[in-house]
């Protein structure tokens, strides 16, 4: 491993705080440490996205303009951001009132308006992939493309429920594949993401990437 020190300064901070907080789980006297670490880093994030939020606004602030065809978009992007803080901001002052509902208009906004529209974008992947599936059934006829294309149709067989196909054996075929494949490649894949971060943060704790400048 070839280690490089350009910036000495950032690189021995990186490394000093994120062997602290390492060793927080499991040295007893790191642990005030450990939190304090935490707790900024979390600010620290909260401000980042803060930060990111603005510069959102900002941007597209700058694009509602008559003459980009795509102005409309951003103004019902901005409007949909400057209500909902303000709705944010307003449940978050109810709260500190006696006797009235937390979160009530926000919960309102989640339920009626933002999982609607993440329930009908699931529906147009689904369908994408369906229509993914037959194209590449059509073009290549392999092992992996027949599987994928029964599968996609066992797993529509087993969540409809008409009259004319509901069969128990589709429903337990369909139960099957999401309890076992699927629920086995979904935790793999949290698996290699928990391993490829491990990789990330030791990288970092050596000094062999540095995200932080230098």
């Amino acid at each position: 491993m070839k280690l490089k020190f350009r910036a000495p300064i950032a690189t021995a901070i990186a490394m000093a705080v994120g062997i602290v907080v390492l060793l927080g789980y499991f040295v007893p006297a790191a642990k005030p440490l450990h939190f304090l670490f935490l707790r900024i880093g979390m600010v620290l994030a909260a401000v980042t996205l803060l930060v990111g939020v603005f510069n959102l606004l900002f941007v597209h602030i700058r694009k509602m303009s008559p003459k980009d065809s795509n102005g409309v978009y951003s103004f019902i992007l901005v409007l949909a951001l400057l209500i909902t803080l303000g709705v944010g901001i307003f449940d978050i002052y109810k709260s500190y009132q006696p006797g009235t509902s937390s979160f009530e208009w926000s919960n309102w906004i989640f339920t009626y308006i933002q999982l609607p529209i993440e329930t009908s974008l699931f529906a147009v992947m689904t369908v994408s992939l369906t229509y993914a599936a037959a194209h590449l059934l059509r073009r290549k006829q392999d092992f992996l493309t027949i599987s994928f294309f029964f599968v996609v149709l066992l797993i529509f067989l087993g969540t409809l429920s008409l009259p004319i196909i509901d069969v128990p054996v589709f429903e337990d075929i369909y139960s099957w594949i999401i309890s076992v494949p699927a629920l086995g490649g979904a935790r793999g894949l949290l698996l290699g993401i928990a391993l490829g971060t491990i990789a990330t943060g030791l990288r970092i704790l050596t000094g062999s990437d540095r995200p932080y400048g230098g």
